[in-house]
């Protein structure tokens, strides 16, 4: 089926950079994991308005999947820093331990994609307005992220500190949505039958929850793990 204009295809793939000196663990690497929208729209609409839509979509979906908000920021490109092809780039910065950087950025970038495609390949890529006779070349808005990156900032999120007993400790305080294991039950012994025993009938509570056609096993009875549940969140 053919698409109408606004519309927007997603990619995430392998990405090269010719970096001199790769530094700051998984932030400054020669290769990594580069996710995209491309989102075409019509020349006549308003560009800022859309770019300003799709900075908050991104902006939610970082704080959904587990950023502290207080670590992030906006950075908007101007001047020398704006890219000779874009009309607007927005960045949204996070402060990691070495300092604040770009995490990902949202770029209305005209039609300069396209016609560079068009240049290339030496075919049109006009759209025709549906039972109209206007063409023109679709205008792209593309909010981009670096995967590694973000885990990255997740990581740095999740880390906390505190005592318990005066004993110091260090933990990931993950989001659920992105752990990937949010109920386990954990016999502290496996050879002692009481403590085992408890823990089988807690997984049968779990087994009868409102959430049992989706509670799934994700691991065998191997050392003391006898039990181990994926449970989806509930509202």
């Amino acid at each position: 089926m053919r698409q109408k204009v606004p519309f927007g295809i997603a990619q995430i793939g392998k990405a090269f950079r010719n970096e001199i000196t790769p530094r700051q663990f998984l932030f400054r690497s020669r290769e990594f994991e580069q996710m995209e929208i491309e989102y075409f729209i019509d020349p006549e609409a308003d560009y800022e308005a859309i770019q300003e839509d799709w900075l908050n979509e991104m902006w939610n979906f970082l704080k959904a999947v587990g950023l502290n908000e207080a670590l992030l920021d906006r950075e908007v490109h101007k001047g020398d820093k704006l890219a000779h092809y874009a009309r607007a780039c927005t960045d949204v910065v996070f402060r990691y331990p070495f300092g604040t950087q770009e995490l990902l950025g949202v770029a209305a970038r005209g039609e300069y994609d396209l016609q560079q495609h068009a240049a290339a390949s030496g075919e049109s890529l006009e759209y025709q307005v549906p039972g109209q006779k206007r063409k023109f070349v679709p205008h792209v808005i593309e909010p981009s992220l670096g995967v590694d990156r973000l885990f990255l900032a997740l990581l740095c999120s999740a880390y906390d500190e505190d005592e318990i007993n005066g004993e110091k400790r260090s933990l990931l305080r993950f989001h659920p949505c992105v752990a990937p294991i949010t109920c386990a039950i954990f016999p502290l012994l496996k050879n002692k039958s009481g403590l085992v025993d408890k823990a089988r009938n807690s997984h049968a509570c779990c087994a009868n929850c409102p959430f049992e056609s989706e509670l799934q096993c994700l691991a065998p009875a191997q050392g003391n793990v006898k039990h181990t549940h994926h449970l989806p969140l509930a509202d």
